[in-house]
Parts: structure tokens; sequence; C-alpha cells
């Protein structure tokens, strides 16, 4: 049997510590890693702010559809399809005042006390047809800010059954698609959808149902949060 001798040297040379780098990160790497937390950030608050809107935008859209029954119970409350009966048949008429299309309506609890202080709503009511005034049309439009306020005026030729427009220019300034707009008489909002400058003609999202006619005046705003329409009947 051979034995082996191993000095301490010897030993000390076969088991090694482990090597750690002692390098640290780089001013370029530093300098990456920023930049890499920069786009990323930069690309988050981008949509933020996107996620905001559109998180408000639902909240006012429920609360509108809440509020019109709100609305809608006050109509039938103080029977608006009684008084429009007695009134002239195939006429629209406002509420909360019938001499006053421009006038709103904060909504208010049981105690008279103003609840949703940012809302208000006007209603619109006109019997389906010049004979029989027992049917009745209502449209209730919800405002935002408690602010009805038109910002803007100007006449058009208005076709009964066709979405398309022609007003006469110029336009309202910073009216564009999506806002509403109303031919004096008819009363009835309807949303736009394009807005053709080089015809002159406004498309609406849906037909126009009122009476034809020329060089009519209309109104336009654009605190309108949502429309909710109708039919009401006299019992």
């Amino acid at each position: 049997m051979v034995i082996r001798e191993f000095s301490i040297s010897t030993i000390r040379q076969k088991i090694r510590p482990l090597q750690y780098s002692q390098a640290g990160f780089t001013l370029i790497e530093i300098g990456i890693a920023i930049f890499i937390l920069g786009v990323v950030f930069t690309g988050i608050l981008a949509i933020f702010p996107i996620g905001i809107e559109s998180t408000k935008r639902v909240a006012q859209h429920s609360n509108a559809s809440i509020l019109s029954e709100l609305a809608l119970s006050e109509l039938k409350t103080v029977d608006m399809v009684g008084v429009v009966g007695t009134m002239t048949a195939g006429q629209s008429y406002t509420y909360p005042d019938i001499s006053d299309i421009n006038k709103d309506k904060p909504f208010e609890d049981s105690a008279g006390n103003t609840v949703f202080a940012q809302y208000s709503w006007q209603a619109v009511l006109k019997s389906i047809n010049t004979t029989d005034a027992n049917l009745i049309r209502a449209q209730i439009s919800i405002f935002m800010n408690g602010n009805p306020s038109e910002f803007g005026t100007g006449t058009a030729n208005f076709t009964q059954d066709s979405a398309n427009v022609q007003y006469t220019t110029p336009l309202p300034s910073k009216l564009t698609s999506k806002q509403y707009i109303r031919e004096q008489n008819e009363a009835f909002w309807y949303r736009i959808d394009t807005i053709d400058t080089n015809t002159s003609t406004i498309v609406l999202e849906g037909p126009y149902l009122g009476s034809s006619g020329s060089g009519l005046a209309f109104s336009t705003t654009d605190d309108i949060i949502d429309i909710f329409e109708t039919m009401l009947a006299k019992h």
C-alpha cells in the first residue's frame, strides 16, 4: 500500500475559494436601465388619462340612465301627457317650461333638495300626429354641469324622414360630430354623425322627424350626456 503525503500547501492549492466578481454596474448599464424605465413610464402616463376619461364617460352614462327614470317618473306625476293633450296636436312642447325651449331642470329629491347637482334635464313632448293628442312621443335629455346652453345657432334646410341637413354657412364655431343639433320648432335633439363642409351637409345619426322647411333656425349644444326616448299614452 502506497501512502501519499500531502503538504498543507498542496491542499490549499487543491481547494480554492470561489472567485466573485467585484465589478458593479457600469454607467452605461445604469443609463440604459434609466432609459428603458423612462420609455415605460412615458407609455403609462400616455394611457392613464385615456383610462380616466373612459371611466368618467361610463359613470356619466350610467348616472344618466338612472336619472332618466327619475325624469320620466316626474313627467307622469305632473301628467304631462294630459297637459300636452289639451294643446295643439302635432306641436312640440318642452318641460319644465313649455314657453322656454332653453330651460332645464336640476334633479331634486322628495324634500326639494338638489341631488346630482352636476346634472339637469329637459323633456320634449309631441303628439305623434295632428289629429290625436293622446299618444305622445317624449324625449328626455340629460345635461352635464346643469347647463343646456347652446353654443351656436344657424339656419338650414330640414327634410322630413331624411338624415341630411343642408346648412347655410358659416356653421357655429367648434361644432363637431357627436354633438347635438335641433330645429327650433321641432325642439327634439338629434346627434350629429358627420359634417361635410364641401357640400355644406350635416348628416344626423337618425332621420329628422319634424316638418320639412327651408332656412329653418337651429341651435347646437355639447352639454348633452345622453338622450332617452319613449312613447307615453293617455289613459
